[in-house]
């Protein structure tokens, strides 16, 4: 007994000598145990690590605070500050310069440089990064093949990332961004994936497939979503069910008892009210949904709000005048417990609850164009915009679409006369083949000109506002090749109600846009659940293929015709 008891004793004085050897042998990895802080997350601003690499007279803790700085400068899309940083390191330990090579990686995929990115990944010995670290190692890969379009390696690599995250936050963010990467897929690389003996990835495959193959039916589709929970109780997007569901799984149908409808029908706005009544009525058709109208020449907005309540009426269309919709934006307590669908947008447009905007806005036109753009392989397309507060305003609709597309900022520039426009080539890039202009017919007749001159290969795209019911067949002769957007209403021109349309409003193409509006506005306040509830959920219009981004700014995807021998026909978008 008594040399087990000395053996005891001797235990306790061998630790502490123990404890230090392991301790010096592991500052050769980390050198100061502020060091180690580069093995968990880094949950501060760039602007705190800067702060405190400033406040710190220790070299390895200032290299330490680069590194940490670095790593969020590349989250906050400030990558060129991050490589800056990343060059004024210098004697770096072994757990720094394995932390500068993840961020290496990390700058490497950000710019689309996969094979640096993976290269740099495959030299690291994954035996020494951190579960934090191995979650940054996944991530990049997920980058690297999400830039190759790669969907479902980007989601095998995510899901490698999930196994190595024990922040709660930063699991569902992973959960949100592997369930909107396979949102953007190809239903065909969805159905013909395999989930390769995972159950992991055969999971988010059902998932998919089941939002997938019932987006047309939300009904159905909440009811799949439930089923897919209860088949897969232990899966990581059943504990934090994507954002973009959540509102699915209680869904209720549209179900409108009566719909108040609110219009300026009698002074200076009443052609405009009466137009788009006339299409509300004619798409209402034999339903009978009771409407109760409104003019707002005539009563204030917030009165028409009251006596719509007192009526009992939960769904409003309209109004169309801007400073009635600011006067909802501004109080939107006024509006609680109604659907509201306005038909105009404002500057001051927010996310509200159960509030909708919807309108003939030239900025849906823009997007639409830097979509058709893209698709049909433009890369450096010059966008000229009026110089007024309508250029300013289409330019950033269009700037904030090609930013998401491209990555990069559009090359915008503003024109006072046509003839500017000429000058905008002059120095472009090689491969500067397109342009995007806002104009009058008389103003792009005088452009397309200039440019048969100067640069006769450039392909011209430009909006309804060019499109009028005055254009001769002269006109057209001279814009051959020009393409232009415009509502699908025009394609149905010898349908009957096209011609019952244009009969009614004298040919005019403007009115005949705000009968596509008002007939619209009953369709979309029919699907008014669908259009806030269901992500991706959509509606051919006469105005447009119409959407809901997250604010409910309702999105036109529109159609898009060629002058073609002095014919102006449809093309695939």
């Amino acid at each position: 007994m008594s040399i087990l008891l000395q053996g005891g004793r001797f235990k306790k004085r061998l630790m502490p000598i123990l404890l230090s050897v392991a301790l010096a042998g592991c500052s050769n990895l980390f050198g100061s145990s502020f060091t180690q802080t580069l093995q968990r997350d880094a949950n501060a601003s760039s602007e705190f690590y800067m702060n405190k690499l400033g406040q710190t007279q220790d070299k390895e803790d200032q290299q330490t605070y680069k590194l940490l700085a670095a790593r969020v400068l590349i989250s906050e899309n400030k990558v060129p500050q991050a490589e800056e940083l990343l060059t004024e390191l210098v004697d770096l330990n072994e757990a720094q310069q394995l932390d500068r090579t993840l961020i290496e990686a990390h700058i490497a995929a950000a710019k689309g440089n996969n094979d640096v990115a993976e290269g740099k990944l495959r030299a690291l010995d994954l035996t020494k990064l951190s579960p934090s670290q191995k979650s940054r190692y996944y991530e990049t890969f997920a980058q690297t093949a999400e830039n190759r379009k790669d969907v479902i390696e980007a989601v095998k690599a995510r899901i490698k990332m999930d196994e190595s995250l024990t922040d709660m936050q930063r699991r569902k963010d992973n959960v949100d961004k592997t369930w909107s990467l396979l949102r953007s897929a190809n239903t065909a690389v969805i159905n013909n994936a395999s989930d390769e003996g995972s159950v992991a990835l055969g999971g988010w495959l059902t998932l998919i497939k089941a939002y997938n193959d019932n987006i047309r039916q939300p009904v159905q589709l909440s009811q799949a979503l439930q089923s897919w929970k209860s088949a897969y109780p232990n899966h990581v997007a059943a504990t934090f069910f994507p954002k973009e569901l959540e509102s699915l799984l209680n869904f209720q149908q549209t179900n409108l008892a009566q719909i108040g409808l609110v219009l300026p029908l009698s002074g200076d706005g009443q052609i405009l009210g009466t137009t788009i009544q006339s299409g509300f009525n004619d798409a209402k058709g034999d339903s009978t949904i009771p409407v109760q109208v409104f003019d707002s020449s005539t009563t204030p907005i917030n009165d028409i709000i009251a006596q719509a309540k007192a009526s009992g009426i939960k769904a409003l269309v309209g109004p169309l005048l801007k400073q009635n919709v600011d006067a909802i934006i501004a109080n939107p307590s006024a509006v609680q417990g109604m659907d509201v669908l306005t038909l105009n947008a404002t500057a001051n447009t927010q996310a509200i609850n159960q509030v909708c905007y919807y309108g003939l806005s030239p900025e849906d036109e823009a997007e639409s164009a830097a979509n058709k753009m893209w698709k049909d392989g433009i890369r450096n397309p010059i966008v000229a915009m009026p110089q007024n507060d309508l250029g300013q305003r289409v330019g950033n609709a269009f700037n904030v679409r090609w930013q998401r597309l491209a990555g990069t900022d559009a090359n915008i520039r503003y024109y006072n006369l046509p003839a500017d426009i000429t000058y905008f080539f002059q120095g472009a890039p090689q491969d500067t083949s397109a342009l995007y202009v806002i104009s009058s017919p008389d103003e792009l007749a005088e452009i397309k000109g200039y440019l048969d001159t100067s640069n006769p290969n450039v392909r011209i795209y430009a909006s309804s506002r060019s499109n009028a019911a005055s254009n001769t067949p002269e006109y057209y002769a001279k814009m051959n090749g020009v393409q232009f957007s415009d509502i699908p209403f025009f394609k149905q021109n010898d349908s009957s109600q096209y011609q019952k349309v244009a009969g009614s409003t004298g040919g005019e193409f403007q009115l005949m846009r705000l009968y596509a509006m008002g007939a619209d506005a009953w369709l979309l306040i029919n699907h008014f659940n669908e259009l806030r509830q269901v992500p991706g959920y959509t509606l051919s219009g006469l105005t447009g293929q119409l959407s809901a981004d997250s604010n409910c700014d309702v999105d036109r995807d529109m159609t898009w015709y060629q002058v073609q021998d002095g014919n102006v026909v449809a093309v695939a978008n």
